[in-house]
C-alpha cells in the first residue's frame, strides 16, 4: 500500500457535510499537529477540523493558520489568552457540524480506520454516548486509555506517589478489551454532538487535568448514556508533551482539578481529605528534590515548582472559593 507524503493529501471537498467534527486544542504543538492532522486527513470518513490554540508562544498559531488557508475543512481558532483544555474544548460547539465530535489531542495519531470503526461501534450502539479507543506507545505497547473508578484510593495512586509507578501497573495489569468504563482517555475520545450539548459541553472550571474527562463521562453517564472503551481500536499517543513544556501548569492543575472534581462530586469532606493528601505530597516532594538539589540544578528547579504548588493548594483551594460562594448565596439570602 502506498503511503501519501504530506503534500499528495487533497483537501476534502467544502460541500461534504462531516460526520466528525475534530476539535484539537493546541500549545506549544507546532512540531506535533503536522503528524496529526496527516493522520487524520487519511482516514475515509468525511470529517472538519478545528484547530483551537491557546495562546501558544511558539510558531504554533502559524502552523495551524496556515493548514486552515491550505484545506477548506480545516478551520483556525486563535484564543487571545490560554483558557485551559476543557474551555478550549468548548469554543467551537457551536460551530461544528458533525454528528460526532472528536476530541483529539495534538499529539495523538490515528492508525489504519480507526476512526472510521469507532464510528460504526456508535452507529450501531445507541445507547453509547462515548467511545474512547486503546491509547498505545509508538512501540505499540498499551498505556493509560481508560478508567474504571475515580476516589481517593486513585488519587493516591496517580497524585502522590510517584507518576511512573501507577502507570507502570496499570499499564500491565489493565484489561484492554471492549467494555464499558467511569471514562476514557481525553487524548482521543468521540462523543455524539446532541449529547455533548446537552449537557453543555465541558466544565470550564478544570483547566489541565485529567478529571476533565472524567467529569464529562460522568454526565454523559447521567442522560442515560454508556461510556465505552473500544479495545480492539487504537491511536498512537505521545504522552508527556505538556508537562515538559509547562511544568507548574501542569502540577498545579492537576491537583487543583482534583481537589474541585472531588468537592463537586464528592462533596466537602473528600475535599478536604484530597487537598490533605496532595498538601502532603507536595510537601515530602519538597524535601527530597531540596536535598537532591544539593547536586543538581534540576532537583532545585522541581523544589521551587512544588513551593509554588503547595502555596496555591493553600491560597488559592477551590474549597476556598466554594465557601466564599456560599457565603455570598447566604448573604444574599438574608
Amino acid at each position: 500500500m502506498k503511503v501519501q507524503q504530506r503534500d499528495e493529501i487533497e483537501p476534502v471537498e467544502k460541500k461534504i457535510q462531516p460526520k466528525v467534527s475534530v476539535i484539537i486544542v493546541t500549545y506549544g504543538s507546532s512540531k506535533e499537529v503536522p503528524d496529526c492532522i496527516d493522520s487524520l486527513l487519511r482516514q475515509s470518513v468525511p470529517i472538519e477540523i478545528f484547530l483551537v490554540d491557546n495562546a501558544s508562544l511558539d510558531d504554533t498559531a502559524r502552523v495551524v493558520s496556515d493548514y486552515a488557508e491550505r484545506y477548506e475543512n480545516v478551520h483556525a481558532i486563535l484564543n487571545e489568552d490560554n483558557v485551559g483544555l476543557a474551555a478550549g474544548n468548548n469554543v467551537p460547539m457551536g460551530l461544528c457540524q458533525g454528528e460526532y465530535l472528536l476530541m483529539l489531542n495534538p499529539d495523538t495519531l490515528f492508525r489504519d480506520d480507526s476512526l472510521q470503526r469507532m464510528i460504526e461501534f456508535l452507529d450501531k450502539n445507541p445507547d453509547v454516548g462515548v467511545v474512547g479507543p486503546r491509547n498505545v506507545y509508538p512501540d505499540g505497547e498499551p498505556h493509560v486509555s481508560f478508567r474504571s473508578n475515580w476516589d481517593i484510593g486513585d488519587v493516591v495512586m496517580w497524585r502522590v506517589l510517584p507518576y511512573r509507578f501507577p502507570r507502570f501497573l496499570h499499564d500491565r495489569l489493565s484489561s484492554y478489551k471492549t467494555h464499558d468504563v467511569l471514562y476514557v482517555s481525553g487524548s482521543c475520545l468521540l462523543i455524539r454532538r446532541n449529547v455533548f450539548q446537552r449537557i453543555g459541553g465541558y466544565d470550564p472550571e478544570y483547566f489541565l487535568s485529567i478529571e476533565d474527562v472524567c467529569d464529562l463521562c460522568i454526565r454523559v453517564k447521567q442522560t442515560g448514556s454508556r461510556v465505552v472503551f473500544l479495545g480492539d481500536q487504537e491511536v498512537v499517543h505521545l504522552t508527556g508533551r505538556s508537562g515538559v513544556q509547562a511544568p507548574y501548569i501542569v502540577v498545579w492543575h492537576g491537583m487543583q482539578g482534583s481537589v474541585y472534581h472531588f468537592l463537586k462530586h464528592r462533596g466537602i469532606f473528600q475535599a478536604l481529605i484530597v487537598s490533605f493528601l496532595l498538601l502532603g505530597a507536595c510537601a515530602a516532594r519538597i524535601v527530597i528534590a531540596a536535598m537532591l538539589g544539593i547536586v543538581s540544578g534540576r532537583y532545585r528547579n522541581v523544589a521551587r515548582i512544588y513551593v509554588r504548588v503547595f502555596w496555591c493548594l493553600l491560597v488559592k483551594n477551590p474549597i476556598l472559593a466554594w465557601r466564599s460562594r456560599l457565603s455570598a448565596s447566604h448573604g444574599n439570602a438574608v
